[in-house]
């Protein structure tokens, strides 16, 4: 009790700055952030065949629209999010400046996911969160089971035959990992828009991320029980939101030691970030990205050569075959990247079919939360995902014709 109370008086004065912080969008989660804006926003749940209450949100119209009858026929897409991340990201700036509100002002039925084990996604038919079986994933289960789960959840709650994909980090590894086993599914995917895309890791350049895992800090969580990870957000993002709000220089330069400089994010926005964002996940699949910062490949959750053969009848874990994804894709990175390093992005691009890859866009100074985060991806990046999505959704005359996928510079 003694050690409570000390915990509660060093918190105290941290409460206090944030309960008089300036922007009001401190701890706004997503549907009081959207609300704030004036746009629709609907909750929504789907059941996992293995059980989990995957938490979503549909933004069905733009702010000009909202009280007006939803025309039929609109296209759809479905956006996920990044690792220790959650569907505020994409909703997390100003409404001419997040891809959410943008795509909905376009004549979008927006769909957001939230992979099991974060903030939105903590429910399950049978297993509570204190238990280790709710914990025994990694993005093998978001590939393979949370993807389909949501495609197929939005596609009959919108009467679409096809929606568009559009995934930022973690958000892209479980579709390259998912459309390429499932051919069925990634036939109802009609264009893969892959921000800061990743599957190969093990160039990665975060030297926080190399030591941590090199020590294997992962691994020693799971051996002393540690099954979650980053998810106890009262206290973190509380501790995160007053450190960034108090020194957001000094916040910004931690965030960029991890995934890379960033020239582009608002630091005066920094306190808003955090006090939503780390949004958790499961210790396994902190072990997972760590198997493949240890080891140069894109493979599944790697058990041990015995427990291998147990679940693949294999020593080695199977790996995933890039060579069937057939899902036209744009590839959106950027040169300042730490995680979704350029080295390891241009293996993903030697893997990928030729017909599959349309276009690969870098932006230079681009690190790897700017695709959500920055200030100016309204201006860089996104016009021309939208060109993209018109074309592959036939809002537009030009046809979505594949060029030679060399990059373009922006």
């Amino acid at each position: 009790m003694a050690a409570l109370s000390m915990l509660h008086l060093l918190l105290f004065p941290m409460l206090v700055a944030l309960a008089i912080a300036k922007d009001p969008d401190i701890f706004r989660d997503m549907v009081s952030l959207v609300e704030s804006r004036g746009y629709p926003i609907e909750r929504h749940y789907a059941e996992t065949p293995d059980g989990y209450i995957l938490g979503m949100f549909r933004m069905p119209a733009g702010k000009m629209d909202r009280d007006k009858q939803l025309p039929k026929g609109k296209p759809v897409v479905y956006l996920n999010h990044a690792l220790l991340d959650s569907s505020w990201a994409f909703v997390c700036n100003g409404e001419e400046q997040s891809l959410g509100f943008i795509l909905a002002d376009a004549g979008y039925d927006v769909w957001f996911g939230n992979n099991r084990g974060n903030v939105y996604s903590l429910n399950h038919t049978i297993y509570d969160t204190d238990s280790a079986e709710f914990w025994n994933f990694s993005y093998d289960e978001m590939a393979l089971i949370d993807l389909p789960t949501h495609i197929e959840y939005v596609l009959a709650a919108t009467g679409a035959s096809k929606l568009s994909y559009i995934g930022h980090s973690q958000g892209t590894i479980q579709a390259f990992a998912g459309f390429a086993m499932n051919q069925t599914l990634a036939a109802k995917v009609n264009l893969f828009l892959a921000m800061a895309p990743v599957t190969y890791v093990h160039l990665q350049e975060s030297v926080l991320m190399k030591l941590g895992f090199f020590f294997r800090f992962d691994k020693s969580m799971r051996l002393f029980g540690l099954n979650q990870f980053l998810t106890d957000k009262s206290r973190i993002t509380q501790l995160g939101a007053w450190l960034c709000q108090k020194t957001p220089d000094f916040c910004d330069s931690l965030v960029s030691d991890i995934v890379g400089p960033s020239k582009h994010l608002n630091a005066s926005r920094m306190a808003v970030y955090t006090s939503q964002t780390p949004a958790g996940t499961s210790t396994k699949n902190m072990v997972h990205w760590g198997q493949g910062i240890r080891k140069e490949g894109f493979q599944m959750y790697d058990y041990g050569v015995e427990r291998n053969m147990e679940y693949y009848h294999q020593k080695e874990p199977p790996t995933y075959p890039l060579e069937e994804m057939k899902v036209p894709t744009v590839l959106l990175s950027g040169g300042n990247d730490y995680l979704a390093d350029p080295k390891d992005i241009d293996i993903l691009v030697s893997k990928l079919p030729e017909k599959t890859l349309l276009k690969h866009i870098v932006i230079p100074t681009y690190a790897h939360l700017d695709f959500t985060w920055a200030k100016d991806a309204h201006e860089l990046i996104y016009p021309q995902m939208l060109e993209f999505l018109a074309a592959a959704n036939d809002m537009a005359k030009p046809a979505l014709e594949r060029q030679a996928p060399s990059m373009i510079m922006v």
